[in-house]
């Protein structure tokens, strides 16, 4: 049995989760909306995984995300940190340095939550996934990339799916994608850093002005709301989660 808790006063958030783990035989949620309810939980017992809303007054999520790692090393509870704005690139090192294994943009489609949640608790991983290759990496990026318009003739399109790939086998570089991802994609293809950056960020822009446009807003709804585009470590975030959920529905 996969043991969660979350924290956050979003309380239909907190009731959509609860309600989606209540169908799984396997998972069992339990929400709060104070800190002092999370602390006195884990005086008693250890969960395997906590979802922490980053904004959660007093002191904030990141505060609790310290204490929880005072607590419990990473291989002992699990924590997945999420967000409701934009988070700037200092929010994201942040979670990254203070311990959190992952890190969600809201609106969290709860069907991949619900597959980062078995991939990190180890013993779920164990008996629920299939190894993760290159080709399937490969696979759900060009489908879906066909589907939105990436021009596949672009660099920042074979740079994308490098990162994709490179990112699925390291999450939480999706924390700090300037210091390890970027990196890590323009060795792989002897360029810089920021050739990387800006190739995919053209790729991007030229898709977001003559791509899918509504098959972009379907995939990301809060840009719609926002009337803006995704982040370029958002759209690898995103697709990152679509890989994990093809992976899940393979099984």
């Amino acid at each position: 049995m996969i043991r969660v808790v979350q924290l956050t006063q979003d309380t239909a958030f907190q009731a959509t989760v609860n309600d989606h783990f209540s169908r799984c035989e396997d998972l069992v949620c339990r929400g709060m909306s104070s800190v002092s309810e999370l602390y006195s939980i884990l005086k008693e017992d250890r969960p395997d995984i906590v979802l922490l809303d980053v904004d959660i007054p007093p002191m904030g999520g990141l505060s609790v995300l310290r204490d929880i790692r005072a607590r419990f090393a990473s291989d002992e509870v699990k924590v997945v940190v999420f967000a409701s704005d934009m988070a700037s690139e200092e929010k994201l090192s942040d979670t990254a340095r203070l311990g959190a294994d992952y890190f969600m943009q809201r609106p969290i489609d709860i069907a991949v939550l619900e597959t980062r949640i078995r991939q990190l608790v180890k013993e779920t991983l164990d008996k629920h996934s299939i190894p993760l290759t290159r080709r399937h990496v490969q696979e759900t990026c060009v489908r879906f990339f066909e589907q939105i318009g990436i021009p596949p003739n672009y660099k920042g399109y074979r740079y994308l799916v490098e990162g994709i790939w490179l990112a699925s086998l390291n999450p939480i570089w999706l924390n700090s994608v300037t210091q390890h991802l970027y990196p890590a994609i323009a060795q792989q293809f002897e360029v810089s850093a920021a050739q990387v950056e800006r190739a995919m960020r053209y790729a991007l822009d030229v898709t977001w002005e003559k791509g899918n446009v509504e098959e972009l807003y379907r995939f990301f709804p809060h840009v719609r709301e926002n009337k803006g585009k995704p982040t370029t470590s958002a759209f690898i975030a995103g697709v990152v989660d679509l890989v994990a959920l093809v992976m899940d529905q393979s099984v």
